[in-house]
């Protein structure tokens, strides 16, 4: 099901720009939900939307400006495009590089069954990501590193069951 005015075309949802900072992470992640309502995206991919956007913007601020504040402003700009198919999102920061220069490939951390209390706090988030996204990629072009994924309209199983790039 697409969303109402939503084609084969992408048309751009929301744009914006935002420091590299947890507080401007939450600020943004409001901002884009409110624009995916106003756009009649479904709850189920909004929900997706958020998930994703936040995994990847605190990669971004944890990693990519580990070293400190960005001295560019605004730090991560976040375009959101939509079509019938889902949305794509490009996430942009000029922070350090990717470590290999591409998305990485990491296992989940183990999990005691029996010691859920214990659960690591960090790990999940590519996993996460990978899972969830299609056309996943990244590259560094201009000393600027470029995030770019898919999210399908529809979580179903044929989905769930491709691999991402």
């Amino acid at each position: 099901m697409s969303a109402p005015g939503i084609g084969d075309r992408p048309r751009r949802v929301i744009s914006l720009g935002f420091p590299a900072e947890q507080g401007e992470v939450r600020r943004a992640l409001i901002s884009v939900d409110a624009a995916l309502a106003a756009a009649g995206v479904g709850r189920d991919l909004r929900d997706r939307t958020q998930i994703a956007l936040a995994e990847a913007c605190n990669n971004i601020v944890e990693h990519a400006y580990a070293t400190g504040p960005a001295a560019s402003d605004p730090a991560i700009t976040l375009d959101v495009a939509a079509d019938r198919g889902g949305l794509q999102i490009t996430l942009r920061d000029r922070g350090g590089p990717m470590p290999g220069g591409r998305v990485p490939v990491p296992d989940l951390p183990e999990i005691d069954p029996d010691d859920m209390l214990g659960l690591p706090e960090g790990g999940f988030g590519w996993p996460l990501l990978r899972g969830m996204a299609r056309s996943l990629s990244v590259s560094r072009r201009n000393g600027q590193n470029i995030l770019r994924f898919r999210l399908p309209m529809a979580d179903t199983p044929a989905n769930r069951g491709q691999k991402a790039l």
